[in-house]
């Protein structure tokens, strides 16, 4: 779920550029005088509630666009973030095919359905999708998310090797992409090769010190390095970060343990 979370924001900013060229027709003093200008607004406006977080209204809106202009593959599209939002996979992959039979080169469509397919455990065809973007003369930031998605397909299958290369290629596209580097530490944790995982979440820890997830495995590398005391310390960062989280947990069962260790000395 986190992968896909934010998979979806990255989605929607491709999805914003293309409503804010669409805003320059129709200047916020001015109201709309046609219906083709409405159903720009209601796009433009329906791409923002998704940002905001108001999914409900920007589904309304994104219809209503669509009923106005149903060959614009933009809308579809966003309509179908949107119901990926809400989970509503088998809907969602269904406007991302309406997008891609109005456009059949239209990256970021297939990169959504993609991202449903992965959800509704269609690996096989989540990979196909992403394999074409990568493959396509598509922008850095489609074929980032596309190789994002292809390790976190690979995490899927506990193809750990292949996981750690396709990260590698997004990092390749991208070389701030955070997420990226935190999972290919753990696909390189999963390979035991402890020193290279932990210069990726030691990456992470410099733009995000109080990430959690990369905390707590830093911390399980030092301590299969026998770095015991720096690994505790990364474990105090984990708990501090997030006490509540998985990983925050784990990390106060070791401390107490630890604790316990040294009263038993």
């Amino acid at each position: 779920m986190r992968g896909t979370l934010a998979r979806a924001n990255a989605l929607l900013l491709a999805a914003l550029v293309f409503a804010s060229c669409q805003s320059t027709k129709n200047p916020a003093n001015q109201a709309p005088t046609n219906p083709v200008l409405q159903d720009l607004l209601d796009y433009r406006n329906g791409v923002a509630m998704i940002h905001d977080g108001r999914i409900d209204e920007a589904i309304v809106l994104l219809r209503r666009a669509r009923a106005v202009n149903p060959l614009e593959p933009g809308i579809p599209n966003a309509l179908g973030l949107a119901l990926l939002y809400k989970r509503d996979f088998p809907m969602a992959i269904a406007m991302f095919n309406e997008a891609l039979r109005l456009d059949s080169n239209y990256v970021e469509a297939l990169n959504n359905r993609g991202v449903a397919y992965m959800e509704t455990s269609r690996l096989d065809d989540a990979e196909k999708d992403f394999r074409t973007v990568t493959g396509a003369m598509a922008p850095a930031t489609e074929k980032r998310s596309a190789y994002y998605n292809l390790g976190m397909i690979h995490n899927r299958r506990q193809e750990w090797m292949e996981a750690e290369a396709e990260f590698t290629f997004a990092i390749r596209e991208d070389a701030r992409h955070l997420d990226a580097y935190r999972e290919r530490g753990l696909a390189r944790s999963k390979r035991e090769n402890f020193g290279a995982a932990l210069e990726d979440f030691i990456f992470v820890l410099r733009e995000e010190p109080k990430n959690v997830i990369a905390n707590y495995q830093a911390a399980l590398c030092l301590l299969a390095q026998g770095r015991r005391d720096l690994a505790t310390k990364y474990m105090e960062r984990a708990v501090a970060a997030g006490p509540e989280t998985e990983e925050g947990r784990r990390a106060k069962r070791f401390l107490a343990n630890e604790t316990y260790l040294m009263e038993k000395r």
